[in-house]
């Protein structure tokens, strides 16, 4: 449904996406996922053909969008954030409206159609409401039903759990789940909300400056990662004399610490915070979460790149707790 080779595009000079390969094929469920301003959007809008390539080629639905865009509406939806809206209108008049416009040229969409549409997202009660009366949620929802009538092949979403609570959340991957079942739709999505991410997805794209961080199944970005921690008798104090001593170290509650990365000579470790007074009372190796490995690829990212070209880079994310994590 979607297929991307070497995919580039510029702002002027600055790269928003540099040499992008992917591919998502029917019935699939894939993310985007990235901070701000890693490309993310510049992706979405090549494919919903609101931009051109700078290079490389992109297909949706074998079509190159900037060139035959009618025909990629017609087998693929898109819904960006925030949702733009006719106040004025019901949930029903609103998905009649737009859902016919889209159809020209085409039968008129069926009052089944529409009906089948809000319940799926949850507003068949509130279907005769004006949406100036919204909630953002509701607005996300409705948003949603919008992109699903008619039905399509491929449904594209920017951040769909962006102001739904948690219920919504959870109704929300079971609505995704139970289309790509039933109808066999794909679906990407970008988000910042990594445990949807992590419980939802097929595949896995990691955008960092407009360059491909990690492509895969979300358990591969962190198979393999472990950490290590450990519990000292004077936890501020241990930080101290390890950081004299060349190993980083970060607080990991309860009194613990992380050591960055994972090859450490812990006997090393022991002997320096014991020449300091220091009782090593513990230490453990454990795997990392899905979430704490993308926090360690974006760090890392963060690392190179302030090497390379004497800058750092913003890596903050906006949704969860990740973003006190990376701006610690």
């Amino acid at each position: 449904m979607i297929s991307a080779k070497g995919l580039g595009h510029r702002f002027g000079e600055r790269k928003a996406l540099d040499g992008i390969d992917f591919e998502l094929g029917a019935g699939e469920i894939a993310a985007l996922v990235g901070p701000n301003g890693s490309g993310k959007t510049t992706f979405l809008s090549c494919a919903a053909g609101f931009l051109r390539p700078s290079s490389g080629e992109l297909r949706v639905g074998g079509f190159e969008p900037w060139r035959d865009r009618r025909r990629v509406m017609e087998r693929a939806r898109f819904a960006f954030a925030p949702p733009a809206l006719f106040e004025g209108l019901t949930a029903r008049e609103h998905l009649r409206y737009l859902g016919n416009i889209s159809r020209k040229g085409r039968p008129r969409l069926r009052a089944g159609e529409i009906e089948e549409a809000l319940e799926r997202v949850g507003l068949s009660e509130r279907a005769d409401e004006r949406v100036g009366a919204f909630s953002f949620g509701m607005r996300q929802r409705l948003a949603l039903a919008q992109a699903l009538t008619p039905r399509p092949e491929l449904l594209v979403l920017d951040e769909p759990t962006d102001g739904l609570d948690p219920l919504a959340v959870l109704e929300l991957r079971k609505i995704l789940v139970r289309l790509r079942e039933e109808f066999g739709l794909a679906v990407l999505l970008s988000s910042h909300l990594l445990i949807e991410v992590d419980l939802l997805v097929d595949h896995l794209l990691v955008l960092n400056e407009g360059r491909c961080l990690f492509k895969g199944q979300p358990h591969e970005l962190s198979k393999g990662n472990r950490v290590t921690r450990l519990r000292a008798s004077d936890t501020e104090r241990a930080a101290s004399v390890l950081l004299a001593a060349g190993w980083s170290t970060v607080p990991a509650g309860n009194g613990e610490l992380q050591l960055a990365g994972t090859a450490h000579d812990l006997e090393q470790v022991r002997t320096k915070l014991n020449a300091a007074g220091i009782r090593l009372d513990g230490y453990w190796e454990q795997s990392l979460s899905f979430e704490q490995a993308l926090l360690e690829r974006l760090k890392a990212a963060r690392r190179n790149s302030s090497c390379e070209a004497d800058s750092s880079i913003s890596v903050t994310m906006t949704a969860g707790p990740i973003a006190k994590d990376l701006e610690a």
